[in-house]
């Protein structure tokens, strides 16, 4: 009999923070810029906090709005341009809150951005940075703060924009029709609103809003009847200037926390009156609507929302906290199996299935006394995903090349004699992430057919090297790993009084106290919230005694905290996520990679047209495009182009080869 010691403890280990690192700006725009993953561990509320800004300050950027921040109006807007579907993101400096953000949600989407540092090169944001005749490089602004107010000496504080350089790009989204975003700031007439007639740290007194007709086009995923809050920030209370300004987000007090002004020569600024920063939930849940309003409905990437849990050592027993051992029954089963068809019925699970990660030992008769689970499954698993775990959930990380062969093959030949519908030999998910650095495995299992692998990403070196994308196996690239997500719903617990038990005993010291198990619940909720927001396609990683029956009434630790996710999920988007297989996880991963590594270049004509150029060859999506047509091209091969609509928007993906050109007209 197998049962799974303490070490497999590691899968669960706690993520650290990783610090956010900015590259040095480079002149020329990237494709897609990438940057650390962020890891997400259990936060006091006061973590989220940013500065409180001072008196000196308000002064300061006061001082700016008279001495040159505020800038005549730009001319009425040219005819018959053209500008390329990515964003300008211009920061004070590289530690401005916002800007991770903002890298965040562009990253994510796959959006082609350049990040220009202006305290670090002053003067230097001129128009041959912005455009070269009628063709314009930016189809997006974004600032960090309205104002890019610093202070270089620690001491006084100015733009860091000269005025000449705020009149070039005052002037360069009139000419272009572009639109600004501004994702902080102190409100000023300028922006739109009357001068802010209070502010406060909204953490544990949220700044609640209602959104109004206005912004819904923008924010088609979102379900706009409900309030929205805005927590853990600072935040500035001040009404709308004039008719000019439109609130988006509003306070019953009349007070605009999102709005959006429209000048007289065309141009059209979006402002938010308070902080923003990676964690925040109200960050991550406006983004895209931020991204969608910006580039008028149609920019490069694509966001979609995934929902993966792989279910670990199923047929085995694992070994508990804090003592004894578990393994699933019959009555378990049948829960689950209740409980996903239940959970399918809601906006969030509408696509979900579970992934159950097996291992063939624990069905042969006589491994498990009293084994009711073994049969109940071989007429009960149509309802669910299928992947390998080894046979016997050896540790691969020393095994001989005929070990790891044998852990293989013979989960192969388990899944043939239980008839596991959609099983994929290509698939593994090795015993407690091992052999990804051995190559005696790593040969055996591309031997055996093995493509694809999951990894850890609570380990630095199994992180992806950008969002939603996979890591080449360290040893033979032709295997990709997929990043997968720990949590701390521990594999060795299987009741509320386990969880809670094990969670206080690790994290008392952390919060000063014990949780209860709702406040866990609520607590990881969150965490995978923010998976789900954010679009992260990495899997979640769980274990069979996460779906015991731990009351008779079908309840179980995963359910409960799939459905308090569920909860806070509907209460914000109105779609559901997917839940696919893990070949197509491996190939959504694959696409992206080749689509980062494509140098696309996508340009918004005059003409009502849209052109797309590769350096390499890729899976182009363009967000916004519904396809007309095919213009002209380039190669001998008409390019493939299919579409769908998911949380309210046309993605239309576009397959070019290397070197290749496309015009398409958009409907």
């Amino acid at each position: 009999m197998k049962t799974n010691k303490s070490a497999e403890q590691s899968e669960v280990s706690v993520a650290k923070v990783i610090p956010v690192r900015f590259a040095v700006e480079v002149a020329s725009r990237v494709a897609v810029r990438q940057q650390p993953a962020l890891a997400w561990v259990p936060r006091r509320p006061e973590a989220h906090r940013s500065a409180r800004p001072t008196l000196q300050l308000f002064a300061a950027l006061l001082m700016a709005l008279l001495t040159g921040a505020t800038v005549p109006s730009a001319k009425a807007a040219l005819a018959n341009t053209a500008t390329d579907l990515a964003v300008l993101v211009v920061t004070a400096t590289p530690n401005d809150a916002a800007l991770p953000a903002i890298r965040q949600a562009l990253d994510f989407l796959g959006t082609p951005y350049t990040v220009h540092v202006a305290s670090a090169q002053p003067g230097t944001l001129t128009a041959e940075k912005l455009f070269a005749g009628t063709r314009g490089f930016y189809s997006s602004v974004m600032l960090t703060d309205s104002q890019l107010a610093y202070s270089p000496d620690g001491v006084t504080w100015a733009s860091a924009l000269t005025t000449a350089e705020w009149a070039t790009l005052n002037q360069y989204e009139a000419d272009f029709a572009v639109r600004r975003v501004n994702w902080s700031g102190y409100p000023t007439p300028e922006t739109g609103f009357n001068w802010p007639t209070a502010a406060f740290d909204s953490t544990g007194n949220a700044a609640v809003g209602t959104w109004s007709a206005a912004a819904k086009p923008s924010f088609p995923y979102l379900v706009t009847a409900n309030a929205f809050a805005v927590s853990n920030v600072w935040t500035y209370l001040a009404t709308p200037l004039d008719s000019n300004t439109t609130v988006w987000l509003g306070d019953a007090q009349g007070h605009a926390l999102v709005a959006v002004k429209k000048f007289a020569d065309g141009r059209e600024v979006l402002s938010m009156t308070f902080d923003n920063a990676p964690w925040l939930l109200h960050s991550t849940v406006l983004s895209h609507g931020l991204v969608t309003w910006a580039n008028r409905g149609m920019f490069l990437g694509e966001r979609h929302t995934y929902l993966s849990a792989q279910i670990d050592d199923v047929f085995l027993a694992d070994e508990m906290w804090p003592s004894g051992e578990f393994r699933q029954s019959a009555k378990d089963w049948q829960a689950t199996i209740n409980w996903q068809a239940k959970f399918r019925t809601r906006t969030l699970g509408k696509n979900f299935r579970y992934d159950m990660v097996f291992n063939g030992l624990g069905t042969v008769p006589g491994e498990y006394e009293n084994d009711d689970l073994t049969p109940f499954v071989k007429t009960n698993k149509s309802m669910f995903k299928w992947i390998s775990h080894t046979y016997t959930h050896l540790n691969l990380d020393a095994a001989s090349y005929a070990a790891s062969l044998s852990e293989v093959t013979k989960n192969n030949q388990a899944a043939t004699s239980l008839g596991l519908p959609g099983y994929n030999r290509a698939n593994l998910v090795t015993g407690q992430i091992s052999g990804l650095s051995n190559p005696q495995f790593i040969k055996a299992a591309y031997d055996a057919g093995i493509r694809y692998l999951v990894s850890d990403t609570s380990i630095p070196s199994h992180r992806p090297a950008s969002p939603n994308v996979g890591v080449p196996n360290f040893v033979d690239p032709r295997i990709l790993m997929i990043p997968r997500h720990a949590n701390n719903l521990f594999y060795n617990v299987s009741t509320p009084a386990e969880w809670a038990s094990e969670y206080n005993h690790i994290y008392n010291a952390y919060w000063g106290r014990d949780l209860s198990y709702a406040e866990i619940l609520d607590n990881q909720a969150e965490l995978l919230l923010g998976f789900l927001l954010k679009g992260d396609i990495s899997p979640l990683m769980f274990h069979q005694p996460n779906l015991r029956d731990y009351n008779g009434a079908g309840n179980t630790l995963l359910g409960d905290l799939l459905d308090a996710v569920a909860n806070k999920y509907e209460k914000l988007y109105n779609f559901p996520a997917l839940s696919p297989t893990m070949n197509t996880l491996a190939v959504t991963l694959q696409r992206r990679s080749n689509y980062n590594a494509s140098g696309v270049v996508a340009t918004r004509n005059a003409n009502n047209t849209v052109t797309l150029t590769v350096t390499k060859a890729a899976r182009i999506p363009v967000t916004g495009l519904t396809n007309g047509g095919i213009v002209s091209f380039t190669g001998t091969t008409t390019p493939a182009i299919t579409a769908e609509t998911y949380a309210g928007q046309r993605i239309t993906y576009v397959n070019l080869a290397a070197g290749q050109s496309v015009t398409v007209k958009k409907l």
